[in-house]
């Protein structure tokens, strides 16, 4: 445990000579401006607008995961052809582990930017429908929902390169979109992408018709698909990092 808490304090060293934790902030402050300007005078629903917004939220993750794990990858590349990361630590894992959990930490304070600064931003301008543990609820889904992506991408940048993990992530946000339409139904389970999206509209509809029986009948196979392919995904990339002696495939 010193270990990996000495690693992540490395990690953090290292970010401060870029702009990524910045872009955690940026994005999120960005995003909101956008939007809370635009529902100021557009004559939309309160479930309309911070549905919406949710929805473009969920869509942009994994694009916005993709670009951050490929800047990672590149900087490690440039520094020593990934020899750093390799010989940092013992197990090879834990480095892994560390830049993982740095980028969740991260992940989820943007998330809280993101989704309480819409909070608190939309009360100025309407009656807020959802109440403040909904929201709290709505970052934790995000965040548990992406970690899968999260461990993909740095696998797809480290190995491959930065088009592969940014043309990956394109293509995760557009299947997001097309899965929250009836060409879901039945199969957004089996795409990872599309779990965040489809597990907060399920929070919200529930949220809105209290007392109702129905639920999304393919929700529970959604959330059980989800924690085990997490589950698997960071051991198998543990099992990876461990045998991997940086070699990578380049563009």
């Amino acid at each position: 445990m010193l270990q990996l808490i000495k690693l992540i304090k490395a990690d953090i060293m290292k970010l401060k000579s870029t702009q990524m934790i910045w872009m955690h902030l940026y994005i999120p402050l960005l995003g909101l401006i956008i939007f809370l300007g635009y529902y100021s005078v557009t004559p939309w629903s309160s479930f309309g607008k911070i549905s919406v917004y949710l929805q473009v939220l969920c869509i942009v993750f994994p694009v916005l995961i993709a670009i951050i794990t490929s800047m990672v990858a590149d900087q490690e590349y440039t520094a020593g052809g990934f020899q750093n990361i390799l010989i940092s630590s013992e197990p090879k894992y834990l480095t892994f582990t560390s830049k993982l959990i740095l980028f969740l930490l991260l992940g989820t304070l943007s998330t809280i930017l993101a989704v309480m600064g819409f909070y608190i931003g939309y009360s100025f301008i309407e009656n807020n429908i959802y109440p403040i543990n909904i929201n709290l609820a709505v970052v934790g889904i995000l965040i548990g929902s992406n970690v899968f992506l999260y461990i993909i991408h740095f696998f797809l940048s480290f190995r491959f390169s930065k088009g592969v993990s940014i043309g990956v992530g394109i293509a995760e946000s557009l299947a997001s979109a097309l899965f929250l339409t009836g060409m879901g139904d039945g199969r957004w389970p089996f795409i990872p992408s599309s779990w965040s999206i489809r597990f907060v509209e399920s929070l919200l509809m529930k949220y809105q018709n209290v007392g109702s029986i129905f639920i999304d009948p393919d929700l529970y196979l959604g959330v059980i698909i989800a924690i085990v392919a997490t589950i698997l995904s960071f051991v198998t990339m543990s099992v990876w990092f461990t045998r991997w002696e940086g070699n990578k495939l380049e563009e």
